[in-house]
């Protein structure tokens, strides 16, 4: 595992940010990231809700950048997911198989999933009439 750090989340939304979603943020240099203004930064951008260690090819490609974080975001209420959590979780969790175990993506979904379900009680998974899922 390297030393640098990716953080899981939802999207703050306020002023700049209009609209819901998974924000998936990678650091490319621990002490920017880690100090008391990157840390302030990332708050201001998600509430954090899981955090873990990128692997060596993450890391790699995160030392050729030249910003603090960079930030994977899958909109909640776009094409394709249409406003499904589990829609969501499940394309995050594709996305990070080549890194991640599967335990590890599953308690990251997890935490996302209580997370959300704690911010929005009223929830509830949209009704698809037409899915399918070629396997």
């Amino acid at each position: 595992m390297g030393k640098l750090k990716v953080y899981y989340g939802w999207t703050r939304i306020g002023n700049v940010r209009k609209k819901r979603a998974l924000s998936v943020m990678f650091e490319n240099d621990a002490q920017g990231c880690r100090s008391d203004r990157g840390q302030r930064c990332l708050r201001t951008i998600q509430d954090t809700v899981f955090e873990r260690y990128q692997t060596k090819d993450e890391e790699q490609d995160g030392r050729k950048q030249n910003r603090i974080f960079t930030e994977y975001s899958l909109f909640l209420d776009e094409k394709p997911i249409n406003g499904s959590l589990e829609r969501c979780l499940f394309i995050n969790s594709e996305a990070d198989k080549n890194h991640v175990s599967k335990a590890m993506r599953e308690r990251i979904s997890e935490a996302l999933r209580k997370s959300f379900m704690f911010a929005n009680p009223g929830y509830k998974e949209p009704n698809n009439q037409l899915s399918l899922n070629f396997e």
